[in-house]
């Protein structure tokens, strides 16, 4: 079995201006400014309210560390980097498990940027579960 395959797999990766959670239901997540793009006045831009929404599955109990990053496409570079809080842990198979992340960012430059989802594994190299393009603009 692949190590992809003993990792949890990301069904939804949304990126957001704000998450809150519901105060009637658990694990029920409002999200506001919901965006596949931000446009910009001037660089370097620092987006503070900058969150990426994940729900994990898995098919194996079990605590996965891992980590979001955000690349700059142009230079290949790491911009953004945070650890998975709290570590998704999976107690039941198949279990859904949403998870908010804040990723406050400096965008160097208008272009395109890659949001990735990775999973630590002890024995093999990172696994990264999901990818998603972001773009920056520059303001006319």
């Amino acid at each position: 079995m692949t190590a992809a395959a003993l990792t949890p797999r990301v069904r939804v990766m949304v990126v957001c201006d704000g998450i809150k959670p519901s105060q009637v239901e658990d694990a029920v997540f409002h999200l506001r400014g919901v965006r596949h793009y931000v446009t910009a006045a001037s660089f370097p831009f620092t987006h503070r309210r900058f969150y990426v929404y994940l729900l994990l599955s898995s098919a194996r109990k079990g605590r996965y560390p891992g980590y979001v990053r955000i690349i700059d496409s142009e230079a290949g570079k790491t911009i953004s980097y945070r650890k998975l809080d709290p570590v998704p842990v999976f107690d039941e198979e198949v279990e859904f498990l949403p998870l908010p992340i804040r990723m406050p960012c400096e965008f160097p430059h208008a272009g395109r940027y890659l949001i990735e989802v990775w999973f630590f594994r002890e024995e093999t190299p990172d696994v990264i579960k999901a990818e998603q393009p972001f773009e920056v603009l520059q303001e006319a």
